[in-house]
C-alpha cells in the first residue's frame, strides 16, 4: 500500500523538460527526502505531486483518503503582510468556495490554538509576522499545514535561511510528526537530513529512488550532481558536499 505512486511522469514548459519519466513510490509513514541541484526538478516535483502542475506525461496516484499538507519556502513567503500568527495558522482551514468576509468558527479557532500550543507558538498568536524569527515562521506555515489534518506532509526547503539550531528543531518536529503522517521534503541539507530521513529520491529531471539504513550513499549524489562529492561523516552521516561541477542528469536504473 502507498500513500504516492508516480508513473512514468514527464512535465514539460512549452519545449523545456522539467521532469522526464519520473517513477517514485512513497509508502504510508515514510520520510522521503528528495535531492538534487538548483534547476533539477525538485520544486516541479512537489507541484505535479500537489495537482498545481498537470503532468505532460504519465500519471500521479494518491491513496485513498489522503489529505496532503504544503509547507512551501520560507524564502517565498511575504513577511510583511500585515497578518498574524493565528490568522496565517487560521488560512489552513479556508473552504475552497470561500465567500467575502469569512468568519472562523469557534472550533476552527480552537482547533488552530491547539496546534500552535504543539509546537510551542501559541505565545505569538497575536504577534504580526514581521516580527518572527525564521525558525517561528517556519513553524507557523508548518502548523497553517497541520491544522487541516493531512495524512501526508510536503516542504519545500523548510530549513532555508534559518540558524543551524533552529534548524535541528525543525527536524526534530518533523521526526516527531513522522510517526502519524508521511513526509516527503525538499533540502540542500544532504548531512543532516540523512540523520531523519527512511528514504531519498534524486532528481535532476530524471530520478533515482534510493533506500538503505545510512538514507543516501556517495555513488547517488555523485551521480545526481553530476560531479565528485566530498563527504565529511559524523558517524555514519555523510555532511556535506563541495567542489565545482558541470551539469549531468543521472538515468533511471
Amino acid at each position: 500500500m502507498y500513500d504516492i505512486e508516480v508513473k512514468n511522469v514527464s512535465v514539460y514548459y512549452d519545449s523545456v523538460c522539467a521532469l522526464r519519466n519520473v517513477n517514485l513510490k512513497v509508502k504510508h509513514k515514510d520520510f522521503l527526502g528528495i535531492l538534487g541541484p538548483n534547476g533539477g526538478g525538485k520544486t516541479t516535483l512537489l507541484k505535479t505531486l500537489l495537482g498545481l502542475i498537470k503532468p505532460t506525461e504519465g500519471e500521479v496516484k494518491i491513496g485513498k483518503g489522503g489529505l496532503i499538507g504544503y509547507v512551501p519556502q520560507y524564502t517565498n513567503f511575504n513577511k510583511d503582510f500585515p497578518i498574524s500568527v493565528l490568522d496565517v495558522v487560521l488560512m489552513g482551514l479556508l473552504p475552497k468556495r470561500m465567500k467575502w468576509f469569512h468568519k472562523y468558527l469557534k472550533k476552527d479557532i480552537d482547533k488552530a490554538e491547539n496546534i500552535m500550543k504543539e509546537l510551542n507558538i501559541f505565545e505569538f498568536k497575536d504577534r504580526q509576522i514581521s516580527q518572527l524569527s525564521g525558525g517561528q515562521m517556519q513553524k507557523v506555515l508548518i502548523a497553517r499545514a497541520l491544522v487541516m489534518e493531512p495524512t501526508i506532509l510536503l516542504l519545500d526547503e523548510p530549513t532555508a535561511s534559518i540558524d543551524a539550531n533552529a534548524k535541528t528543531e525543525i527536524y526534530a518536529l518533523l521526526k516527531e510528526l513522522n510517526e502519524k503522517m508521511t513526509i516527503i521534503i525538499v533540502s540542500h541539507d544532504v548531512g543532516v537530513i540523512s540523520s531523519y530521513i527512511t528514504s531519498v529520491a534524486c532528481i535532476n529531471k530524471t530520478l533515482h529512488q534510493h533506500e538503505n539504513e545510512f538514507g543516501v550513499d556517495q555513488d547517488t549524489l555523485e551521480k545526481v550532481y553530476g560531479c565528485p562529492v566530498d563527504m565529511i561523516a559524523h558517524g555514519k552521516i555523510p555532511h556535506r558536499v563541495f567542489r565545482e561541477h558541470e551539469s549531468e542528469e543521472i538515468k533511471n536504473d
